[in-house]
């Protein structure tokens, strides 16, 4: 399993990571890894994941991507992920909305460098409305440290209208079916959802 690969290659000067969730995100993002000056890195998923993109999308590198309702400026909790997570992220947004509280979904598919300014005018966008903290809960098949959820902290280290919570890998991994393997780590669509119930 593994679970160390992206802050290993984080760390690295002038290193780029990235972690498409689909077959789209990862054939646009290896056109620009040829094309890029540097060392690149990108992880793969096993699974064989549904098509979230357009073949017409563009997927730079340094981006994002925002799922989301037409209800933006009523939401006050972002779920950050990629990879296999996003998919679990965008699970737990459909049953969330469905009790009533609207989250918005980030695409990280960009880890390093990560959309800081995309992250910040989406935060920015949500404190419009809100006279609350903005809560963002990152979510990553990863070990706890170095991983998303740190490249997350980063980007807001000095913005207290903002709280982050991550779920991630804490536990000595085990064989097991995807699905339980998720609920085990604390990073299924199960876990996100009672995670954010937990912070509204």
């Amino acid at each position: 399993m593994g679970l160390d690969d992206i802050s290993l290659f984080r760390w690295l000067f002038g290193s780029v990571v990235l972690y498409p969730a689909d077959a789209v995100a990862t054939e646009k993002l290896t056109e620009e890894m040829i094309n890029y000056r540097g060392m690149c890195y990108m992880r793969t998923s096993r699974p064989a994941t549904p098509v979230l993109y357009n073949v017409e999308e563009r997927f730079p590198i340094g981006g994002s991507k925002i799922h989301t309702s037409p209800k933006l400026l009523k939401q006050k909790v972002i779920l950050i992920a990629a990879g296999v997570t996003l998919f679990e992220a965008l699970k737990a947004q459909e049953e969330l909305a469905r009790e009533g509280i609207v989250a918005v979904v980030v695409d990280c598919y960009s880890v390093k460098p990560i959309d800081e300014k995309g992250l910040h005018k989406l935060v920015s966008s949500l404190k419009q409305k809100s006279t609350t903290p903005i809560q963002i809960v990152t979510v990553e098949d990863h070990w706890y440290e170095g991983g998303l959820g740190d490249a997350v902290l980063n980007v807001f280290s000095t913005d207290r209208s903002v709280a982050i919570h991550k779920l991630a890998v804490t536990k000595l991994p085990r064989s097991g079916k995807p699905a339980e393997l998720l609920d085990y780590e604390g990073i299924s669509a199960k876990a996100i959802v009672s995670k954010v119930k937990s912070l509204i």
